[in-house]
């Protein structure tokens, strides 16, 4: 992202470092997972792990129960910051209140649904039937929890507070692998380990109100003086709580379906190719996450050609970092399976190529809907989402009947590629497009081109590693070496490479 200004807003250099911070709460318990997960995995089995994962899934599909007011918070507290603390301290107080009421309707339904859960939907061996039922009912705990601490991490980030944010989720994030890992291998049950995360989910959220009430200068926590601001907050929020909620649910819905048909063993193999793949995802997330309130500031404050000429350099820099790892993932899946996970894994080698590609489109497609949403267009992501689930639930069924975990992963990548499209066509129409940028278009040819040649070496290391193995290494290192130096001296500006060399070296101190 250039230096240059976001009327309204920071410059991008500060969007780049929070985008780095951002990465950073999300990179490092990635890496830790990298380790843990296998751990967790050899202590579980594939049918306790599968349990497991589908209490993640729950865990993070929980955001269909905020009403797209996570969203709205980002939105409306980025807007709040240059109006005083009173409008301030209304919005996050609507928003925490809200949300954790929300938070509870959604743990009671849970709890009640239990033993029609673990019981009807999901095919779940008999053995493991009443520890099943225990876990769900504990995690049903977690979801006011859940949805508190989702309320309070977006209004520091829409206040661009995300040093604050970060230093918040890295704990969290970290106790969701870390405890696992060591609860099963020392051979604690689900349950345990959900009640132990509990622990410290309620601990955060303690540290994270006193945080917020301090940085932010909002006072005692109490309910709103008036339920106007939560109003205003609906009227925005109504079309976001339908992405909201059919977002999660649509994201998840590729494993619950695993679940139910191939049964928790199957979804063990599955959710350890989704989680390889997905990995990758906290790129874009990060970048999504670092402009939101940046671009809801902008339009805000009538800078919206700026922010599209933002979003496309963007979209460029996204694409030049997210193309080698998706193209080294889908190269070395069955064997990155096996190493990670153990050899069983890698029957698993074609559901993780096929979700490959799904991860680069979905990412790229992070980039036109957070610009719908900086632009007060949240109804044409939940109109997308709509049409969507039409044709993506029975098509994931079908497929997952016919094809098993590759028809899951088949789904899950045609869905991220209609994302990509659709957001694409709808933020052009309802926003334009930036102005024609001779030198922007010419650093996006580099950039296919340059992909291009990078796809091409990767095929003949393929080739040339029936014959030497240690040849292909060579040739993938050395083509990984000339895109990078090609990437930095021709896809990026001289204003990119500058911003983000200032950041390497100095992400943790203050933007000039």
């Amino acid at each position: 992202m250039s230096s240059e200004q976001l009327p309204g807003s920071a410059s991008s250099r500060t969007v780049a470092r929070n985008g780095a911070l951002y990465f950073m709460s999300l990179g490092l318990p990635a890496i830790t997972a990298l380790f843990l997960v296998p751990v967790t995995v050899r202590a579980l089995g594939p049918a306790r792990f599968g349990l497991l994962a589908l209490a993640w899934a729950v865990a993070e599909g929980s955001g269909m129960f905020d009403f797209g007011l996570g969203r709205a918070t980002v939105r409306f507290v980025a807007d709040a910051t240059a109006k005083g603390k009173e409008r301030l301290r209304e919005i996050i107080l609507a928003s925490v209140s809200s949300q954790t009421g929300a938070g509870l309707l959604a743990g009671v339904l849970l709890f009640a649904l239990t033993p029609f859960l673990v019981e009807r939907v999901f095919s779940i061996a008999p053995d493991v039937l009443p520890e099943a039922r225990s876990m769900f009912r504990v995690l049903a705990m977690h979801l006011p929890v859940l949805l508190a601490a989702s309320a309070l991490r977006s209004a520091l980030e829409g206040a661009q507070r995300f040093d604050i944010s970060a230093a918040l989720r890295i704990p969290g994030s970290m106790a969701s692998v870390v405890v696992p890992a060591a609860l099963a291998y020392a051979g604690y049950s689900l349950s345990a380990i959900m009640w132990s995360l509990l622990a410290v989910r309620v601990t955060l959220v303690i540290i994270s109100a006193f945080a917020v009430s301090n940085t932010l200068g909002i006072g005692p926590w109490r309910f709103p003086a008036s339920w106007s601001t939560l109003v205003e907050m609906l009227r925005y929020s109504g079309w976001v709580a339908v992405s909201t909620a059919l977002g999660p649910l649509l994201g998840s819905f590729d494993r619950f379906t695993v679940g139910a048909v191939v049964g928790v063993a199957g979804l063990g193999l599955y959710t350890g190719a989704a989680e390889s793949a997905t990995r990758f995802l906290l790129i874009p997330i990060t970048a999504f996450s670092a402009l939101l309130p940046a671009l809801a500031a902008a339009d805000a404050g009538g800078g919206r050609g700026r922010a599209l000429v933002v979003t496309r350099a963007a979209r460029r820099q996204l694409a030049t970092l997210l193309f080698p790892l998706c193209l080294t993932l889908f190269t070395f899946a069955p064997q990155i399976l096996s190493l990670w996970l153990g050899v069983e894994f890698a029957a698993a080698g074609t559901a993780l190529r096929i979700l490959t590609l799904g991860v680069f489109f979905n990412g790229l497609a992070h980039l036109p809907l957070a610009l719908l949403y900086g632009s007060n267009r949240p109804d044409l992501p939940a109109k997308i989402n709509v049409v969507q689930a039409v044709f993506y639930v029975p098509l994931t069924v079908v497929l997952v009947k016919s094809l098993g975990i590759a028809g899951a992963a088949v789904a899950w990548t045609a869905r991220s590629a209609a994302d990509l499209v659709l957001y694409e066509i709808a933020s052009r129409r309802a926003i334009g497009s930036p102005a024609g940028d001779s030198d922007e278009e010419s650093r996006t040819h580099r950039l296919t081109m340059t992909s291009a040649a990078l796809a091409v070496v990767f095929l003949g290391a393929i080739w040339l590693g029936r014959s030497s193995l240690p040849g292909a290494f060579a040739t993938i290192a050395a083509g990984l070496a000339a895109y990078a130096l090609l990437g930095w001296t021709q896809v990026l500006s001289a204003a990119e490479r500058l911003a983000w060399s200032t950041l390497v070296f100095r992400v943790g101190g203050k933007t000039q």
